[in-house]
């Protein structure tokens, strides 16, 4: 009777042994499901300001610029500018030495007053009737040679003083006082107007539709850090060039203190749109395949797999131009360990 009871007693022992580790088996193979399921954060998108943008790079140039020449061979007399001194329309920058034209001057003036006082008594004489109507004509005709002849050496007489074409600043000077210049072949000056500057930038022929519906611009140059300059669209060029497929666009800028410099490099952006409450997600949660991009999405305890079309992409985040409305949660940490339809476990 006591072996029956002993019996039954380990029999007992035996059950609950092997009942705890069929538990302890079944909690441990849920607690390794529970840890190869994916961790994964999620959140919803964003929406924000998206602005379509163009970068272009360019030069600085002034807006007015001129090589000054003399028209006129001769010594260089005089300079009255030099480089870095703002000069005004008009103004006398240098003078040639101007002896031989002052003596054409005379020389063509004394030929033209004898010519017009001839002119003057052979209209007398017509008067009188004591010359032909010829002769009056041949005595015109001598008289109009000689003015044009004054004129022009007055003209050439003119030249020896160089003087400012436009207000500006004289960026270069090439010649001293005392050198021979020759006519049309020697510069003399280099004349720039800062108070505005332009930048010329070549569009792409793809963004040449877009360009024209933009009226500002911003630039930014490498020497002037942390600032930034709004200019105006002023010139398209209409053409391309065929060697770049390009298109020249023109930008100008106020520089009334004279602060960016022609030479300077400029990062010109031009806004082509702009699109308010736009979906966006952070650029890092899309993911792409042979049939284009797409995002998971929270369903439940499960990722479901949704295709989009990505739009502007903006400095951390991407727009989304469809497949989102805005309202789900879009994984974006652990999205590429996940499958569609396979379960994840969110981080909180």
């Amino acid at each position: 009777m006591k072996k029956i009871r002993i019996y039954g007693i380990i029999a007992v022992i035996i059950a609950a042994v092997f009942f705890a580790l069929r538990l302890s088996d079944s909690s441990d193979s849920s607690e390794a499901r529970r840890r190869m399921t994916p961790l994964v954060k999620v959140e919803k998108p964003g929406r924000e300001l998206v602005k379509t943008q163009l970068q272009f790079n360019g030069d600085a140039l002034a807006i007015r610029q001129a090589g000054i020449f003399s028209k006129v061979a001769g010594n260089l007399e005089r300079i009255y500018a030099d480089m870095g001194s703002r000069v005004y329309a008009g103004q006398l920058l240098a003078t040639i030495d101007s002896t031989e034209l002052y003596q054409q001057y005379q020389q063509t003036n004394a030929t033209y007053q004898n010519n017009r006082i001839s002119y003057e008594r052979t209209m007398q004489l017509i008067e009188k009737g004591l010359s032909s109507k010829q002769e009056l004509d041949n005595a015109e005709a001598a008289m109009k040679v000689a003015l044009a002849g004054f004129e022009a050496a007055a003209t050439r007489l003119s030249y020896a003083r160089i003087v400012a074409p436009f207000t500006g600043i004289i960026t270069k000077r090439f010649l001293d006082p005392g050198a021979l210049v020759t006519a049309n072949n020697a510069t003399l000056f280099t004349l720039m107007n800062l108070d505005r500057v332009k930048i010329i930038v070549n569009v792409s022929e793809k963004d040449v539709p877009s360009v024209y519906r933009v009226n500002t611009a911003q630039a930014t140059f490498d020497a002037l850090p942390k600032k930034i300059f709004y200019g105006k669209v002023t010139r398209f060029s209409d053409a391309l060039d065929l060697t770049t497929r390009t298109m020249a666009v023109q930008i100008e800028i106020e520089n009334a203190d004279h602060v960016i410099k022609p030479g300077m490099f400029a990062t010109v952006q031009m806004t082509v749109a702009e699109k308010k409450n736009a979906v966006t997600v952070p650029t890092n949660a899309l993911l792409k395949d042979n049939d284009g991009q797409y995002v998971f999405i929270l369903n439940g305890d499960k990722a479901k797999q949704i295709r989009i079309k990505a739009g502007t992409e903006l400095a951390e985040r991407t727009e989304i131009i469809s497949g989102l409305t805005g309202d789900e949660y879009v994984i974006v940490v652990g999205q590429q360990y996940v499958k569609d339809e396979s379960a994840v476990n969110v981080q909180n």
